[in-house]
């Protein structure tokens, strides 16, 4: 009995009040789905695609460049369990071997970013895995 309750009260919340399913109609007679008045997000042309950058475990620091306002996934790999950090623009995140640290950035100024390791072990100095370089578009 309680179930029935619990299921009566779940379907009247899911569904919407008119009756009607969630698609509109355009979406039944196979438009896109949009409603009027509203807009598709669509890349303008002005804007560069998004785009991943991934730094790796190396002896020597790496440098990656990125566009200004084009917005990207940036992976920083480790060889034992850190923190990494992007200071400048105040991103932390953690990472292990098998699993990156992963940060979503999209920079509206051009700059250098050093990218720091501060591995989990007390007794192991923090590093630098490379520079982020945000550069004006070309």
């Amino acid at each position: 009995m309680v179930v029935l309750g619990v299921a009566a009260i779940a379907s009247s919340i899911v569904r919407p009040p008119d009756g009607r399913d969630e698609r509109s109609a355009t979406d039944r007679s196979g438009g896109t789905g949009t409603r009027p008045g509203s807009a598709a997000a669509e890349p303008t042309p002005e804007s560069p695609p998004p785009t991943t950058i991934e730094f790796e475990p190396a002896a020597k620091p790496q440098t990656h460049e990125l566009t200004v306002g084009q917005p990207a996934t940036v992976l920083v790999n480790v060889q034992t369990p850190a923190e990494v950090r992007i200071p400048s623009l105040g991103l932390t995140g953690v990472a292990e071997p098998l699993t990156p640290a992963v940060f979503e950035v999209r920079a509206t100024e051009p700059g250098r970013h050093a990218i720091a390791i501060q591995p989990a072990a007390a007794d192991t100095l923090p590093s630098k895995a490379g520079v982020l370089e945000v550069v004006a578009p070309s």
